[in-house]
């Protein structure tokens, strides 16, 4: 970024976005627990590729809380990729299928690398995943009108980080 002359609140917007995306992969790749057990056989029975089905889910909360945290899991990518990235609207949705796919497939090939049964792979997951990073791109589009109106009623010095906000918004009229 100092070769691209980006300013300091770039770095910061950028240095937030990449601490976001280490945070996720420790939620998606860690703790790995190897299994000295550990069978294939079981281990690709166990993958749901049926959507929307959760299993024998006996206690609600805790599926419950699966959806949510799949969903949030991914909200802030949905937000933060324009900040990093010219992302247009048509191309959203491909980046959310991508991201909720790729996060399963990471578990997946962790999971075979280090004979581990620890994560289970489900295409929910993958879906729950794809939604937050729409929703986090509509909040994102939601920010964008927000901000435009208040900028139109209130006199904002664009230097700094409201420079870099206003140049990405403008972007993404």
């Amino acid at each position: 970024m100092w070769r691209r002359k980006r300013t300091i609140s770039a770095l910061l917007i950028f240095s937030l976005f990449w601490f976001y995306l280490i945070t996720v992969a420790a939620v998606v790749i860690f703790p790995i627990v190897p299994d000295p057990d550990f069978n294939l056989v079981h281990y690709l029975q166990n993958i749901n590729i049926i959507p929307f089905y959760f299993g024998n889910c006996e206690i609600i909360i805790f599926c419950l809380r699966g959806i949510i945290d799949n969903i949030f899991l991914t909200i802030p990518f949905g937000f933060g990729v324009n900040f990093l990235w010219q992302v247009k609207q048509r191309n959203i949705l491909w980046v959310a299928v991508a991201i909720g796919i790729g996060l399963e497939m990471i578990q997946f090939i962790v999971g075979l690398v280090w004979k581990s049964e620890f994560r289970v792979i489900d295409i929910n997951d993958a879906i729950l995943n794809c939604s937050g990073v729409v929703i986090g791109y509509v909040l994102f589009k939601v920010f964008t009108f927000v901000y435009l109106k208040l900028i139109n009623h209130i006199s904002i010095n664009h230097n700094g980080i409201f420079k870099e906000i206003d140049d990405i918004i403008s972007y993404n009229k």
